[in-house]
């Protein structure tokens, strides 16, 4: 019988565990390893902070994926990786053996260049994290997100549209970005979003980030913004467990994966999400929307690959339909360089995102 481990509960996980559960090999032992019950889904990231969605709606129970898949649940976190022996040990002390093994374990919202950081930043990955940062921000008089992308406005408009639901008002909440925001969309939708930014209330301040402590950031403009609370979401970084071992890794520490998303020097370790890079596409974004595309591969891999049968090749989409929620309902859209705010934008997010979740529960 051979043992296929999967590493977190990623959105490329998920879908191998829905499959498992419509089509089991009784030849095949599935175990799925999280520092989580529950996976806590990142397009609802900003719902959830508005008080749009509660806790439960935004999340996924593993345990019970798994039970009904026939995939063994353990709740711990992995430490290290020897591909040689094929081994993974644990933080419970576990070493478990594998024939397959499958890492899908996101990335983290920190940043080593930044002095301080480490020890002041709000970190909401692992995901599992999320809920109670939350509260931090919700309590937090003086709030500032480093980073001028997605992740980072998307976040200060939802929790402006919180504290002004709530009538705190003059609670301050500032977006320090060293680049035009969401650049990689194009100039007209970063203009456009520059203006949203500011019709809804929120301090943009231009700078790279040079030191935290714990009550101001300092910038490379020479500038000190005082802050209770201070969130890095200045784009993923890697997760330590790739770096700890002989992995291939790209020059930033994240699993260095062929097309095949297995590893370029170990072919029964595979790698999807935010914490893999595809070599041939060093430049592909981590995001949902590129790891909710790979399950289908990696699941086929995975089955082919422990069959000893074919596999395929993950083939990135050039372009891709993106929605942000900016607070009170309202949408931002992507698509290339098209952009567009509106409410059935928002309504198009709220009805894909709550889909994905049932998707889990059925």
């Amino acid at each position: 019988m051979k043992t296929i481990i999967l590493v977190g509960g990623g959105h490329s996980h998920l879908h191998c565990l829905k499959k498992l559960k419509q089509s089991r090999d009784e030849n095949v032992k599935w175990i799925l390893i999280s520092p989580s019950r529950h996976q806590y889904y990142s397009g609802m990231f900003s719902g959830y902070t508005e008080g749009i969605y509660s806790l439960e709606e935004t999340r996924i129970d593993l345990h019970t994926l798994c039970e009904k898949s026939g995939c063994d649940f353990v709740e711990s976190t992995v430490l290290s990786i020897d591909p040689d022996q094929q081994h993974l040990l644990t933080d419970n002390g576990d070493i478990f053996t594998y024939d397959f093994v499958s890492f899908d374990i996101g990335s983290r919202n920190d940043s080593l260049d930044i002095q301080g950081l480490h020890d002041h930043n709000l970190p909401i990955k692992p995901n599992y994290r999320f809920p109670d940062q939350i509260e931090k921000l919700h309590r937090s008089r003086n709030t500032i997100f480093i980073g001028g992308g997605a992740a980072s406005v998307e976040m200060a408009l939802s929790l402006k549209a919180w504290k002004v639901d709530h009538g705190f008002d003059d609670h301050d909440i500032t977006v320090v970005h060293s680049s035009p925001l969401l650049e990689k969309a194009g100039p007209f939708s970063s203009k456009k979003m520059h203006g949203v930014a500011h019709s809804k209330g929120l301090t943009l301040q231009e700078g790279r980030v040079t030191k935290v402590d714990g009550t101001h950031v300092h910038t490379d403009k020479g500038e000190s913004l005082p802050c209770d609370e201070v969130i890095f979401l200045g784009g993923p970084k890697a997760p330590p467990l790739f770096g700890s071992s002989i992995l291939p890794t790209d020059d930033h520490g994240f699993l260095l994966v062929n097309s095949y998303l297995q590893s370029v020097d170990y072919p029964n370790v595979f790698g999807a999400g935010d914490c893999a890079t595809l070599k041939d596409f060093p430049d592909l974004p981590k995001n949902g929307v590129t790891a909710v595309r790979q399950g289908p591969v990696l699941w086929k891999n995975l089955r082919g690959a422990a069959a000893a049968g074919s596999i395929i090749p993950f083939e990135p989409q050039k372009r891709y339909l993106a929605i942000m929620s900016i607070g009170q309902k309202q949408g931002f859209l992507t698509y290339g360089s098209f952009s567009l705010v509106s409410g059935w934008a928002w309504k198009l997010k709220n009805w894909i995102d709550v889909r994905f979740i049932k998707k889990y529960e059925e």
